[in-house]
């Protein structure tokens, strides 16, 4: 009966995106919601823009929100991410992972790699698609070729980490946000400039590394057999993938939000770790999705707003 519940409540959660505008199809001319299918790998892939009021046909940045486990392209919707293109004038992308469709929501998920001690989730080439998604938007939209970025929360942080590795040729920065790992087989064609944020309250993907409580932990209702990474040895894996030294510098600090820069690194690629005090499993300032007492508190002590900045400060470099 309470594993119901759980179910329910989680298939509310994503059921709440729904009280959103509803997106139109259109050739995607100007400020709107947009949904468009694009077919890769013999599936059809599924993805929602959002154009801010501000868009005029100018070069504009993109930034591809990847949704977590369960999770589908109303997710960020649900964390807010419209509000913040609006906010900051860049064009949102929302990609759908694939999954089981549950009471008419798809419950998606991403094939975010392999590490050493396990590997999550599905086998489609979900970097194929975002790539192609890319290249479709581009089509669509006039995007500055030069600030395109990525961020995503636990297995949309698992796949951000993934899209670092393997789309650094069109992916200029990335923004993971509690990912349980970084694949092991990492060689991006250059230097990845990551924000990495983790809570220190996460109950999925805890900070030591450990192994994860309530309905993350075994027999729990989102269980995942896999031994996470803790984001220290995710922040270590991207400062030897970058070759940076450990000098750190103290970047932004606020509340319970403490951020570490390690930018002694090989093409001004820095690296960013910032733990946040009390933070549970989500997105920085985004939805209280279920109770705090299963998935962990939201933070105001940081938000999209940190991550913008550090994305302006590193554009994809020029030839």
């Amino acid at each position: 009966m309470l594993r119901r519940l759980l179910f329910l409540l989680v298939v509310l959660f994503f059921l709440s995106g729904c009280a959103q505008k509803q997106p139109i199809e259109s050739d995607g001319l100007g400020p709107e919601d947009y949904d468009y299918s694009i077919t890769h790998d013999e599936l059809i892939r599924y993805y929602r823009i959002h154009i801010p009021a501000s868009y005029e046909g100018d070069a504009t940045p993109l930034v591809i929100y990847v949704h977590g486990g369960a999770g589908n392209k109303r997710s960020a919707y649900v964390d807010g991410m419209d509000k913040m293109s609006d906010k900051h004038g860049f064009i949102l992308a929302a990609p759908e992972g694939t999954g089981e469709v549950k009471l008419g929501e798809l419950r998606g998920n991403w094939n975010g790699g392999r590490w050493e001690t396990g590997e999550c989730c599905e086998t489609t080439d979900d970097v194929g698609f975002i790539s192609a998604m890319i290249d479709d938007i581009r089509g669509k939209f006039n995007i500055d070729e030069r600030k395109v970025y990525a961020t995503g929360i636990s297995n949309g942080g698992l796949m951000t980490n993934r899209l670092g590795c393997e789309l650094a040729d069109k992916i200029a920065a990335i923004a993971p946000v509690a990912p349980a790992a970084i694949m092991s087989d990492c060689f991006p064609s250059r230097p990845m400039p990551v924000f990495d944020v983790h809570g220190s309250a996460d109950p999925a993907n805890p900070a030591d590394g450990s192994e994860p409580s309530g309905i993350f932990g075994e027999g729990g209702l989102l269980h995942m057999p896999y031994k996470r990474m803790s984001p220290y040895q995710v922040v270590d894996s991207w400062k030897k993938i970058n070759n940076c030294s450990d000098a750190v510098v103290e970047g932004y600090v606020n509340g319970g939000a403490e951020c570490r820069i390690f930018n002694d690194c090989s093409g001004d690629a820095e690296v960013v770790l910032c733990m946040v005090e009390g933070m549970g499993h989500t997105y920085p300032c985004g939805s209280q999705y279920l109770p705090a007492s299963l998935v962990g508190s939201v933070s105001h002590d940081i938000s999209f707003n940190q991550i913008w900045e550090f994305f302006l400060n590193h554009p994809m470099p020029e030839e």
